[in-house]
């Protein structure tokens, strides 16, 4: 048997990244039955429900009861995380990968954004009680460092001195965007709206320092996916220019408005012709990770005020970017670097792709049979239910965020199927538990906003 290839990149991404969706995914009970569950009307009412249901059981499973912050493993397991020892220095290396705190803030600003959107859609008491509890996590996250302007990986539940200075794109973009979300939000105290005036100011400014890269503690070093967002291309432009705006409106500082209207004059406009979808737009080359940016995108599109042209732009742009991620074929070339090709053939075979590729998020949520995949070995049931749930739940999460009608319709039937037949319970890793609450919550917000005007 072939063995995937070990090149360090892979011997990195593939055990860290992936083992919380993949290995941990692949315990899916044999119990679940895309088809043998009644699946309950969709209704407004049946989806509180079950969003409620979801969200209960997630914040059960993978939040600190003291702190409020989301982490990558169930809570119940931190015994076996990474010790605080071990984060302070700096393992595991690089990025903290396979710690379970490496993520915070991507998993509860997420989360945060989600839930805003769902309670401006429709109020809930529960939602409005566990926002609040989000920014408060979000803030104990960011002052658990001691360098203004950084957002950190972590901190760790028994240690808060232990955190990663090596973050990233994402978790400073999702950390900007939820405050100033949460900013905008009748939820906000005076006292709220302060912290994240002189937060989001610090995070500007350090960037601003760094020519809009991200680097270490030391101001050195850059940061694992710490490059800059002045890039001219599709992934630049849909970071900087929501970013800056975001902010901007989580400050109120003209500064940041003067930086928004700079970057996107420059070189006669060409970041707002990159940001309008085109022939050369391109999305994430994860097929796993695509989805990440609709968050921010969605923030950017809420945000913006009504009759600016950015909201058509950035409506057209979620529609792309769903668009592309529904047709890509699973494994994608990027996703063929790190797995062996006799364990593609094999899953290929045994769930009955018709071929070498799954084609599109249909299919693929279509091939889940959860009998087969627990006859498989232990790599392919990682590599089945990575291709089978987590695949199409991406797909389905960018099309809810799309916010375009047809879409949404199109493919809600599959979507609702899915929150109601996987069972979380089997699966370890916090990413997908996470993902199925904040699809959810966004289906929420999409049916209670329907007879409105569509975003």
């Amino acid at each position: 048997m072939k063995h995937i290839r070990r090149n360090r990149f892979f011997l990195i991404l593939f055990p860290c990244v992936l083992a919380g969706m993949l290995i941990s995914g692949s315990c899916l009970s044999a119990r679940c039955h895309a088809g043998d569950a009644a699946v309950p009307p969709l209704t407004r009412a049946t989806v509180e429900t079950q969003t409620l249901a979801l969200l209960d059981q997630y914040l059960k499973d993978f939040q600190d009861p003291n702190t409020g912050v989301l982490y990558l493993g169930r809570f119940s397991t931190r015994s076996k995380w990474t010790s605080p020892a071990d984060v302070k220095a700096k393992l595991p290396h690089p990025w903290g990968y396979g710690s379970r705190i490496e993520d915070t803030c991507l998993h509860t600003g997420q989360m945060l954004v989600a839930l805003l959107e769902a309670q401006q859609a429709h109020p809930n008491p529960r939602f409005a009680q566990e926002a609040r509890k989000l920014f408060q996590a979000l803030r104990y996250i960011y002052e658990s460092s001691d360098t203004p302007g950084l957002v950190p990986r972590g901190p760790h539940p028994d240690d808060r001195t232990a955190y990663y200075d090596d973050s990233s794109m994402d978790q400073h973009t999702t950390f900007i965007v939820s405050l100033a979300m949460y900013s905008q939000s009748p939820l906000a105290s005076d006292a709220d709206k302060a912290f994240i005036r002189q937060t989001l100011n610090e995070i500007g400014q350090r960037m601003e320092k760094y020519d809009w890269s991200i680097k270490r503690a030391d101001g050195k070093t850059q940061s694992h996916v710490g490059f800059s967002w002045k890039q001219m291309k599709t992934n630049g432009v849909t970071i900087l220019l929501p970013a800056v705006y975001a902010l901007y409106k989580g400050t109120g500082n003209p500064h940041w408005l003067e930086a928004y209207v700079k970057f996107g004059n420059e070189k006669e406009g060409k970041r707002w012709q990159l940001f309008r979808p085109g022939p050369d737009t391109q999305i994430n080359k994860h097929p796993i990770y695509a989805n990440q940016n609709c968050i921010r995108l969605g923030a950017f599109y809420r945000l913006l005020d009504d009759d600016a042209p950015e909201k058509q732009w950035t409506r057209d742009l979620l529609r792309k970017f769903a668009e592309i991620q529904l047709e890509r074929d699973f494994p994608s070339p990027f996703m063929r670097r790190f797995i062996d090709e006799e364990t593609i053939q094999s899953v290929a075979k045994k769930m009955n792709w018709g071929g070498a590729d799954i084609h599109g998020t249909t299919a693929a949520w279509e091939l889940y049979d959860n009998d087969a995949i627990s006859r498989l070995r232990s790599r392919e049931r990682g590599l089945a239910t990575l291709a089978h749930v987590r695949f199409p739940l991406g797909g389905y999460h960018m099309v809810v965020a799309s916010g375009q009608e047809d879409l949404i319709q199109q493919h809600q039937a599959s979507l609702w199927k899915m929150l109601n037949t996987i069972d979380l319970s089997e699966i370890e890793g916090g990413e997908t538990n996470y993902l199925f609450s904040v699809v959810s919550l966004q289906l929420y917000a999409y049916l209670w906003n329907s007879e409105q005007d569509s975003p």
